[in-house]
């Protein structure tokens, strides 16, 4: 077996769980830069649940009793959402309960690209973006202000499932979470897509 130079040699007899937690941030600080996370308490740190999922719940909850279009990683690529036109019935605990009429879905908000809705006009309301660190710094943030340096271009968003959203204008990003809208079978629908499962933004 390979000796771990790096961690074999850092603990000592009776060290307690605390000061191994200490030894190992320390270490880890050294692959990493300053601002860079911060894996094990006391320290807090932020989640993917607090800038990823929380802001799409919270987008969501909006459109309760509103037909959309709900896209997810379970879509196949470049091809209909397996959840078009069904009605948002219910938004809690991470999960969002939709319905054709004829069937009903309980999905995992963790799993949704977007929504798409009607009118393209509807004021939907984001949360504020804030930079809480850790696993958001590096998943959550960087496209987030990127897209901030593109509000009224048209992009190419390619997404999670390996999708890709042709000429979406982007209109407004809040924490987790881009506005803007795009055309779909000559219907201009309005999006909240979540920044965290965009791939990359491409420019014509």
């Amino acid at each position: 077996m390979p000796n771990n130079r790096f961690f074999s040699s850092k603990y000592k007899p009776g060290t307690t769980k605390l000061r191994k937690h200490q030894i190992l941030n320390s270490s880890l600080e050294k692959l990493t830069p300053p601002q860079g996370c911060n894996f094990f308490p006391p320290r807090p740190c932020g989640s993917l649940c607090d800038c990823c999922v929380s802001p799409l719940q919270f987008v969501l909850r909006q459109l309760i009793g509103q037909r959309v279009i709900l896209a997810t990683i379970a879509d196949e690529r470049d091809q209909p959402p397996r959840f078009f036109e069904f009605t948002i019935i219910a938004v809690n605990d991470f999960l969002v309960t939709v319905t054709n009429g004829s069937t009903t879905f309980v999905v995992n908000i963790s799993d949704v690209i977007g929504v798409g809705f009607l009118p393209p006009e509807r004021t939907i309301n984001l949360l504020p973006p804030v930079n809480i660190g850790c696993e958001c710094d590096c998943r959550e943030r960087p496209i987030r202000q990127l897209l901030d340096t593109l509000i009224n271009s048209t992009v190419n968003l390619l997404v999670s499932n390996g999708s890709t959203g042709a000429n979406f204008t982007v209109q407004q990003t809040g924490l987790g979470i881009v506005l803007g809208t795009l055309l779909i079978n000559d219907t201009l629908y309005r999006f909240a897509i979540s920044t965290c499962k965009i791939t990359a933004v491409g420019q014509s």
